[in-house]
C-alpha cells in the first residue's frame, strides 16, 4: 500500500474526503494510489459518535450552525437533510420515545421550512450523510482508475518498521500488510474501569452494570437497563461523571417508555459535583458577560500559560457568582483567552496544550436545550444529585438487589459510604490516559516500539509539524491532543472543526503536497 489507516472514523473520514477531491481533481503525482482502510468493526466512516454505536436519536451537545462553520460543507450537509428530512424523521420517531416525539414536534415547522441551522440535530444525521458523500468519491475515483483502494475488517494488533516502511500485523493471523505510510486514526482510548468483567458477573443478580454507554452500543445497553426492570427490579441510577455522556443517558432513559416510569433517584458524581450548562436560549443572548481578569492580560510582556490558565478561572468564578453558566460565559471567555495565546512562546504553548486549556474546558461545558430540560425537570421533583467527589467501588449485599457505593470527596481523603441504594450503574467517567494499565494492544506495542511516545498531556502522542510520529507514521483525530502544530495548540481533538481542519492539512501530505494555508485564523 502506499497509505493505510488504521481505523475508519471521522478523523480518517475528514483526511480521506480531501484526498479523493484532489486526486478525483489534479490526478496524483504518483499515478495510482493504493490505500488501505482497516476497521475492527462493522460500521464505516461514522466513527463511534456519529454512527450506530450512539443510536439513532442521540443529540449533538451544540447547534448545526455551531457544529459545523458556515461554509459549503454545512450548506452541502442542509442541503442533504432536506431531502432526506422525511427517511430520517422516520428513523427517529422509530427509534425514540416521548422525547423524540417530542423533537421531532418542536422543530416540524423548522424542518418543513429547511431552517437547519438552529437545531440540535441527531448526531447519526451527520454520520448518514458523511458515509454516503465519501462512498460516492471512492466510486468516482475508482471509475477514474486513480485509486485503489481496499476495504479490511480486522484489528491491527503491531505495526514494524520495515525499510521505507511498516509491516502491520493483525489479530486474525492474516498476512502482514506493508504500507510506505501509516495513520493512526483508532479515536479515544477505552473508558476507565471500575470494576471487572467476574465482579460485573457477581453482581449481576442485584444491580445493572453499564461500564461503557458505546460498547457495544447505546442501544443495546438500553436493552439491557430495560430487560433488568422488567424483571420487576427498579430504583435509583448511579452515573459515574458529569459530562455529555452522563447528560445523553439521562435523556435517553427518560426518553424510553418501558424505563423512565421505573426509575427513582439520580445521584451523579463528578469532581466538579455538576452537569454540563444549557447553550444560550433567548435570555442568555441579552446577557453580556465582559472577562475582565482575561483582557487586563492584553498586550503584557513575557505573558504565560499559566497566567491565561489563572486569569480564566477567575472571570469563570464571577460568572458563576452571578449567576451565569456556561451559555453566557463561555464565548466570550473563549475568544478572550484564545486571543491570548498569540503572544506565547512555544514553550508555553506547549504548557497550555499539555495542561491548562484542557483545564479550562473542564469548566466550559455544555448540553443541548432538549438535554438540560429533562435535568431542570428532574431537578424540580428533587429526583437529581450532584455529588462532587470521586468514585471509590461498589457495596453489595447478598441478602438483597441494589449496591451502596464508596466515594471519596477529594483524593486522598477517608472514604464515606453512600446513603441511598443504587440499582443501575452507569460509567460515564471517560476515557483513559495513555500512562494507564489496560490499555488497547496496538497502543501498547506502538510505545515499547518507540514508535510513538506520550506527550506531556498523557492524552495524546508527540508529533511534528507534519502529525508525524515517526517518519511516514501519522496521527490523526483524538490522539493529536497536546500538541502544537504551526504555533497552534490543540488540547481537545473531539470538536468536528479541528478534525476536519487538521484532516484537510494531512491529507495535502499524504499526496506530498503543500497546503494553500496553513490555517484561516488560530481559534481552532
Amino acid at each position: 500500500m502506499d497509505i493505510t489507516f488504521v481505523g475508519s472514523g471521522i478523523a480518517t473520514t475528514f483526511t480521506l474526503l480531501p484526498m479523493l477531491e484532489s486526486v478525483i481533481k489534479h490526478g496524483s503525482e504518483q499515478g495510482l494510489v493504493r490505500i488501505a482502510v482497516i476497521e475492527k468493526n462493522t460500521e464505516w466512516f461514522t466513527g463511534l459518535a456519529y454512527g450506530p454505536k450512539s443510536g439513532e436519536s442521540a443529540l449533538l451537545i451544540t447547534s448545526l450552525a455551531d457544529f459545523l462553520q458556515e461554509g459549503e460543507l454545512r450548506q452541502e450537509f442542509i442541503s442533504w437533510l432536506i431531502h432526506n428530512s422525511k427517511a430520517l424523521i422516520e428513523d427517529l420517531r422509530n427509534d425514540g420515545g416521548s422525547l423524540s416525539l417530542n423533537w421531532i414536534r418542536t422543530h416540524k415547522d423548522d424542518i418543513e421550512a429547511g431552517d437547519w441551522e438552529d437545531i440540535y440535530i441527531p448526531r447519526r444525521f451527520f454520520g448518514k450523510y458523511l458515509k454516503e458523500k465519501v462512498n460516492k468519491l471512492i466510486d468516482k475515483a475508482k471509475a477514474n482508475d486513480q485509486i485503489e483502494l481496499f476495504f479490511i475488517q480486522d484489528e491491527v494488533s503491531a505495526i514494524d518498521k520495515s525499510g521505507n516502511g511498516y509491516s502491520l500485523h493483525f489479530n486474525s493471523g492474516r498476512t502482514a500488510l506493508r504500507s510506505e505510510k501509516v495513520v493512526l486514526s483508532v479515536g479515544i482510548p477505552p473508558s476507565k474501569e471500575y470494576w471487572t468483567s467476574g465482579e460485573e458477573q457477581k453482581l449481576n443478580d442485584q444491580v445493572c452494570l453499564i461500564a461503557d454507554p458505546y460498547n457495544p452500543g447505546l442501544t443495546e445497553n438500553l436493552e439491557k437497563i430495560r430487560n433488568y426492570v422488567n424483571k420487576g427490579e427498579s430504583g435509583n441510577v448511579l452515573i459515574i461523571g458529569a459530562n455529555a455522556s452522563a447528560m445523553e443517558m439521562i435523556y435517553k432513559l427518560n426518553d424510553e417508555p418501558e424505563i423512565r416510569p421505573k426509575l427513582g433517584n439520580f445521584l451523579i458524581i463528578s469532581p466538579k459535583g455538576e452537569l454540563p450548562n444549557s447553550a444560550q436560549d433567548d435570555f442568555t443572548r441579552m446577557v453580556r458577560f465582559i472577562p475582565e481578569n482575561l483582557l487586563a492580560l492584553e498586550g503584557k510582556d513575557d505573558l504565560t500559560a499559566w497566567e491565561i490558565y489563572k486569569a480564566a478561572n477567575l472571570d469563570l468564578d464571577a460568572a458563576e457568582n452571578r449567576g451565569f453558566g456556561t451559555a453566557i460565559s463561555e464565548i466570550p471567555i473563549s475568544k478572550a483567552f484564545i486571543s491570548l495565546l498569540e503572544s506565547l512562546n512555544s514553550e508555553e504553548l506547549q504548557a497550555f496544550a499539555s495542561l491548562y486549556g484542557n483545564e479550562i474546558g473542564k469548566r466550559q461545558r455544555r448540553a443541548g436545550k432538549h438535554y438540560t430540560d429533562v435535568v431542570d425537570h428532574l431537578m424540580a421533583q428533587n429526583r437529581i444529585r450532584n455529588i462532587k467527589g470521586y468514585f471509590t467501588s461498589l457495596i453489595s449485599d447478598e441478602r438483597t438487589t441494589g449496591v451502596r457505593f464508596d466515594f471519596k470527596l477529594e483524593p486522598g481523603k477517608k472514604e464515606r459510604i453512600s446513603e441511598q441504594k443504587i440499582d443501575i450503574v452507569i460509567n460515564c467517567s471517560g476515557s483513559k490516559t495513555l500512562d494507564e494499565k489496560n490499555l488497547p494492544e496496538l497502543l501498547v506495542q506502538l510505545m515499547n516500539a518507540g514508535l510513538c511516545v506520550i506527550n506531556p498531556s498523557r492524552r495524546g502522542f508527540l508529533v511534528d509539524n507534519d502529525m508525524q510520529c515517526s517518519k511516514g507514521f501519522y496521527v490523526a483525530g483524538p490522539l493529536l491532543a497536546g500538541n502544537v502544530i504551526e504555533d497552534v495548540p490543540f488540547w481537545h481533538l473531539e470538536h468536528c472543526g479541528r478534525i476536519i481542519k487538521l484532516g484537510e492539512r494531512l491529507a495535502h501530505k499524504l499526496l506530498n503536497r503543500e497546503p494553500k494555508q496553513v490555517w484561516r485564523n488560530k481559534t481552532l
